[in-house]
């Protein structure tokens, strides 16, 4: 019994040992005081954000900044241009018979360059109207902004293309 009792008290012992040893690594760890940083270190930290919210105003008057903001402004107005037109050209999307029921339209946005799609003619004045109204928001903004001028790329070039009745829908073809 006696070697069980002392093996209960090792246990014991040892686990009180492992206790009173977390809690001094808990009290140091928690309860100690901070190292203080040297003064010399937290002065250019301290003066770091005012010179960084300095910064982003001198580019923007310098030209620097204001570049990418505009070409941001100018893609969103077209992406919100080209929703508009997309949406309209699904709501018009009806049922045709024959080549003759279809027209061509330019359904890109701010440039209206070439045909790319087709839709019935008896929708010709909805879409119309739906162009006019993106022309006088969104295109009209951005021609405004003088966005044509920060394109990358060259306008597309147009093929010639045939509208025809394709199942029941108008499309554009390959002449």
């Amino acid at each position: 019994m006696m070697t069980e009792t002392r093996k209960n008290v090792r246990v014991r012992a040892g686990h009180a040992v492992l206790v009173v040893v977390s809690a001094a690594a808990t009290v140091v760890a928690c309860g100690s005081e901070p190292k203080k940083e040297p003064t010399v270190a937290t002065a250019p930290t301290e003066t770091a954000p005012a010179e960084t919210a300095v910064a982003p105003a001198a580019d923007a008057d310098a030209g620097g900044a204001a570049k990418p903001d505009k070409q941001a402004e100018c893609d969103a107005l077209l992406d919100e241009a080209n929703a508009e037109l997309d949406a309209e050209r699904i709501a018009v999307d009806k049922l045709c018979k024959k080549d003759a029921d279809c027209t061509p339209i330019k359904g890109r946005a701010c440039g209206f360059v070439c045909e790319t799609g087709a839709i019935p003619k008896s929708e010709q004045k909805e879409w119309d109207d739906t162009v006019q109204k993106v022309k006088d928001a969104q295109c009209k903004k951005w021609g405004e902004q003088d966005c044509a001028s920060l394109r990358t790329k060259p306008p597309p070039t147009c093929q010639e293309r045939k509208v025809w009745c394709d199942k029941g829908h108008c499309a554009l073809k390959e002449k």
